[in-house]
């Protein structure tokens, strides 16, 4: 499985319990970047896991995620054991990509969420069936497909769980940013359109698209078409798939816009890309 390049999983470890042989709090260990995104649940013990802008403590029942390229250490002052991936999220499907955008002011941080019993066995079983299959010899759809549904699970607790860390920005247009954004991950493959989803919070569909370009830069119909071509490439590269049938399943209407869009974005047609980055 690890020898796949489509793989979304890069690494996946479990560390054991280990303290640094230092006062508590000293000894920052192991002080690095990557290029791909970390995602770590703490079992046991505790510890600090610290940036240039954060030094967050960390204990049993927490999940960290780091983004990619974020310099970053960690050092233990409780013996501590746990369990890290180590993924791509571009490869992984759009519906699940709402987490990875944060509307913080400074996405490029390490966020934390803390789980409770029943999340955190949740999450465990998650971690061990991913491991289970990352390190099978299976290479095969359904192990793929196991893979991925055992990091989204993990993944979806952290988001229901995260601490929020607290914005300049208004609260409660930034909460209805996130559950319209939540919904249009979840639907952007369906004809949605912006009314509908204002109409769902109770807002004209003139301040939603105000609210939502604030806080994200784009329009909500932009978002939409700009979700669809990204689950295109994701779909063009790991699927053999045609292309008017990702078309489809992306959720555009025909074809000739599907391919409007693709070369005004991408600069070249859906097949060429795909015979670039296959």
């Amino acid at each position: 499985m690890k020898d796949n390049e489509k793989n979304f999983v890069i690494s996946l470890e479990r560390f054991k319990p280990h303290t640094f042989q230092a006062e508590k709090g000293e000894g920052l260990f192991m002080s690095h970047a990557h290029e791909y995104d970390e995602l770590t649940l703490i079992l046991d013990g505790e510890g600090y896991y610290s940036t240039q802008q954060q030094n967050m403590k960390v204990a049993a029942g927490d999940l960290i995620m780091i983004p990619s390229r974020l310099h970053h250490g960690f050092v233990c002052t409780e013996p501590w054991q746990g369990v890290s991936v180590h993924f791509y999220h571009e490869r992984l499907p759009a519906y699940c990509q709402h987490i990875f955008h944060s509307l913080e002011q400074n996405p490029q941080r390490i966020r934390r969420a803390h789980l409770e019993e029943e999340d955190l066995r949740w999450a465990e079983i998650s971690f061990y069936q991913l491991e289970k299959e990352w390190k099978s010899a299976q290479n095969n759809i359904d192990a793929m497909n196991l893979m991925r549904i055992a990091l989204e699970t993990t993944l979806l607790l952290f988001q229901r769980n995260r601490i929020m860390q607290p914005a300049a920005r208004n609260v409660s247009d930034q909460a209805i940013v996130e559950e319209v954004l939540k919904e249009i991950h979840a639907g952007y493959y369906t004809q949605m359109t912006v009314s509908e989803l204002a109409a769902k919070h109770f807002i004209s569909e003139s301040n939603l698209r105000k609210k939502f370009s604030d806080l994200t830069g784009v329009s909500p119909k932009q978002y939409i078409i700009n979700l669809r071509l990204q689950e295109a490439q994701r779909l063009l590269q790991q699927t053999n798939k045609p292309v008017d049938s990702i078309s489809t399943e992306v959720g555009f209407t025909s074809s000739s816009r599907f391919y409007d869009f693709f070369l005004k974005s991408f600069g070249m047609t859906p097949l060429e890309w795909r015979k670039q980055n296959q």
